[in-house]
């Protein structure tokens, strides 16, 4: 197990440390510039900025929950970000795709709500608004521009062979798992095996979402054979979804071709 300063780093075998090491920093580092936090941070163009929650190393100011799903396709409210250069910014119905907001620091802001659903809510100056809302519930909050997230201190890799996990997306990712049941899995209940030639093969199973990205070793055409055991359970490559809806021992095979 090696170490980045805040970075838990678990490698492969010792006797290729140099080797691992090396694609494990250019691993992270194609990670942290395709994220989203490379615009929203310095630069922005807008002074109200969202982050997905598949942006696992956002910085953020608010922070948006629906408790029945982490993924959530519509927050069923409305809220106004109010700022004192004249900005009014307003939002409803919106997916998880917004639900961090990182707001521009030189101003102040204050915070309208409406909720229409009774188990939403937001985090904002350390305190939780709503999750058990009457509808129509409305308020307004006078932010405190509090920067929460940087999650890279309990970012995971771990690399075995020509193939790296990680608990954290990046456009440089070859396979993402997913279970519908949930976004933080404990048990992607199913067996995956990737093969190359000239590589070991490595296989996995009943594995938890701190393997739910997958990038492979460029130059190589790579074979994901897979076995679903749970029926919500698969997984993405090249945007396309396999699985979701299984039968118990549904299997198959794919090729990446990375050559």
């Amino acid at each position: 197990m090696l170490g980045l300063p805040g970075i838990l780093l678990c490698t492969g075998p010792t006797h290729e440390p140099a080797m691992n090491m090396n694609k494990i920093i250019a691993f992270l580092c194609c990670m942290l510039m395709s994220s989203a936090l490379a615009g929203c941070i310095e630069g922005a163009e807008s002074p109200v900025s969202y982050l997905s929650s598949s942006d696992c190393t956002a910085i953020y100011h608010v922070e948006f929950f629906d408790s029945s799903n982490d993924e959530f396709n519509a927050w069923e409210g409305q809220v106004e970000f109010v700022g004192s250069d004249g900005t009014e910014e307003v939002i409803s119905d919106f997916s998880s795709e917004k639900k961090y907001v990182f707001l521009d620091e030189s101003i102040t802001w204050t915070m309208e709500y409406t909720f229409f659903e009774s188990d939403i809510g937001f985090m904002a100056n350390g305190i939780m608004y709503g999750g058990n809302n009457q509808y129509g519930e409305s308020g307004t909050v006078d932010l405190v521009l509090t920067r929460h997230g940087s999650q890279l201190e309990d970012m995971t890799i771990e690399e075995v062979g020509g193939v790296t996990f990680s608990d954290c997306g990046s456009e440089e990712n070859h396979v993402e798992f997913f279970d519908l049941s949930a976004f933080h899995f404990c048990c992607w209940d199913g067996d995956v095996e990737f093969t190359a030639d000239g590589l070991e093969s490595v296989s996995i199973s009943s594995f938890p979402s701190e393997k739910k990205y997958v990038t492979l070793e460029e130059g190589h055409v790579w074979t994901m054979t897979y076995t679903f055991y749970e029926g919500d359970i698969g997984f993405i490559v090249d945007g396309e979804e396999y699985g979701g809806n299984n039968r118990m021992g549904d299997s198959g095979s794919i090729t990446i071709d990375l050559s």
